[in-house]
């Protein structure tokens, strides 16, 4: 790291990406890089020479001009939104969904997240007897409620 914070390599990279002209390159390094650059000129020789051939090169390229018809070819062959149904469901779908379709899963998400705490604070109060909440967990689960179960597991 060098005193004004960029590293040699770092000055390196400036060079191979915006070239050998300090004007190309980002303005809130090119201080900082200049500075570097006139710190240890040797060390960037080579790459700046190499980057002036390149930049002479880039600027002798003459670029064509666009046809004046190709904005209109790309937009001709430009994907479309898909059409929206104006229709008399859009007004009952904004009173029923007042905050989008996401709405619904949210609320059930909210009434089961309450009713399993609701749940777990009826049951770890002690308000049902032992037998009384194993014959409702049987019976929420579909089991005979009138089988005794203790007896039932030991003649397996």
């Amino acid at each position: 790291m060098t005193r004004s914070g960029l590293t040699v390599e770092r000055v390196l990279d400036l060079i191979e990406a915006y070239g050998a002209e300090p004007g190309a390159w980002p303005e809130h390094e090119r201080g900082a890089a200049q500075a570097v650059i006139d710190a240890q000129p040797e060390t960037f020789a080579a790459s700046l020479n190499n980057a002036r051939v390149l930049d002479t090169a880039l600027a002798r390229e003459i670029v064509p001009e666009p046809v004046s018809d190709l904005a209109a070819a790309i937009l001709k062959h430009a994907p479309t939104a898909p059409a929206t149904r104006a229709n008399g469901l859009v007004w009952l779908r904004a009173i029923v969904f007042p905050q989008g379709t996401r709405w619904p899963a949210s609320a059930a998400l909210a009434s089961l997240a309450m009713g399993i705490a609701g749940g777990y604070a009826y049951a770890s109060t002690g308000a049902l007897p032992y037998d009384q909440a194993d014959a409702a967990y049987y019976a929420a689960f579909g089991y005979d409620t009138d089988t005794d179960w203790v007896s039932a597991e030991g003649q397996e």
